[in-house]
């Protein structure tokens, strides 16, 4: 690697982490506005939003990647091709394979940007946000976290193993106690639902109540319970298996397994996050034909609204796929791959036209 490769390398990934932090800034903004109406509810203050988008930014970083990829490329060899640099270039003989591996090179190293974000940042910052959050608009209910989730309603304990489709809850524990701590009874059901106005329905219920008689149990195979919590608390409590990290979500697809439940949803989550680390390479050298080709003496205008419209396109696409794969049942893998391994063709055509 020379010092023209260097050049076109940093140039790229300068650019998409400067149109990043401006994409950032945007979607931050929006979020604070969003948070403003939910200030002075409960305990929740100013303070408290500006915390929450601040802890929130690096999922919204990792959103827009790929977008921030194809337009910082777009910016980046368009202002060197607005300068003639790129024509003194060609005419020195570099070859387009030649750019296109110094654009691969930058490409890998967003990509593996995105991977620790995806990994190691967005997906806790993004949690220990909305159990704060949660707390803090919700002061009369008592939230932990980890996958599971503790609820105090009164003097009534809620643990819940995990969130399953539809909004349901699975491996559901209720444990009450009296005015002075001590336990009167604890119950157990295999799933619960929650309506609107806040009456959970708890499966395959078992309970076992301790009185000075001695101790009475119970089962119904549907309990009825009249609570607080709703089943936007129920979501605020546990956190949500899609929002983990490859690694969890591995480990939590293996687990749905074992218990014989769908886990087709967070199978179609896993997959993303690996072909979100192969779109912003190859959003990456989509820049190269557009530059080269049908936008090389157009303006930066131009390039970026070209940019946004294919991003938009392509984020539509996949998570118009990922929904459609869920509904109908379709392979998680081929569902995810499908948009990247689509983008891979346009970016091996339009290159192969260039050249």
């Amino acid at each position: 690697m020379n010092q023209l490769d260097r050049y076109l390398i940093i140039t790229v990934v300068q650019s998409t982490i400067f149109i990043l932090a401006i994409l950032s800034a945007l979607g931050g903004f929006v979020a604070f506005a969003a948070q403003v109406d939910n200030v002075g509810t409960g305990s929740y203050a100013l303070n408290d939003a500006l915390a929450y988008v601040a802890l929130t930014l690096p999922q919204q970083a990792y959103d827009m990647l790929p977008v921030a990829a194809l337009l910082g490329a777009l910016l980046g060899l368009g202002a060197l091709a607005s300068h003639g640099e790129l024509i003194v270039m060609r005419a020195a003989g570099i070859s387009m394979w030649r750019f296109g591996l110094a654009i691969l090179v930058a490409g890998a190293f967003l990509g593996i940007l995105t991977l620790i974000i995806g990994e190691f940042i967005a997906p806790p910052a993004e949690q220990y946000a909305k159990k704060q959050r949660a707390q803090k608009l919700h002061s009369q209910l008592n939230f932990t976290g980890g996958q599971s989730g503790w609820i105090r309603d009164g003097n009534v304990i809620i643990n819940i193993g995990e969130l399953l489709e539809g909004g349901r809850a699975g491996t559901v524990g209720i444990f009450e106690l009296d005015n002075n701590g001590r336990l009167l009874g604890v119950a157990a059901a295999n799933s619960a639902s929650v309506t609107d106005d806040a009456v959970w329905y708890l499966e395959n219920y078992r309970e076992t109540r301790f009185t000075e008689s001695g101790i009475r149990a119970r089962k119904q195979h549907l309990e009825s319970r009249q609570s607080r919590l709703n089943p936007e608390l129920l979501k605020l409590s546990v956190v949500d298996p899609a929002q983990f990290s490859a690694r969890r979500l591995r480990q939590y697809v293996e687990h749905l397994r074992s218990n014989n439940l769908n886990s087709d949803r967070y199978e179609i989550a896993f997959w993303t996050r690996i072909t979100n680390v192969v779109s912003v390479t190859l959003m990456c050298l989509l820049a190269l034909p557009f530059v080269f080709g049908s936008l090389r003496s157009v303006g930066a205008g131009t390039r970026v609204m070209v940019g946004i419209l294919f991003g938009i396109a392509y984020y539509l696409m996949t998570k118009t796929l990922a929904n459609s794969g869920t509904v109908y049942g379709l392979d998680p893998a081929i569902t995810a791959w499908l948009p990247t391994l689509g983008l891979a063709l346009v970016v091996a055509v339009l290159i192969s036209r260039v050249h």
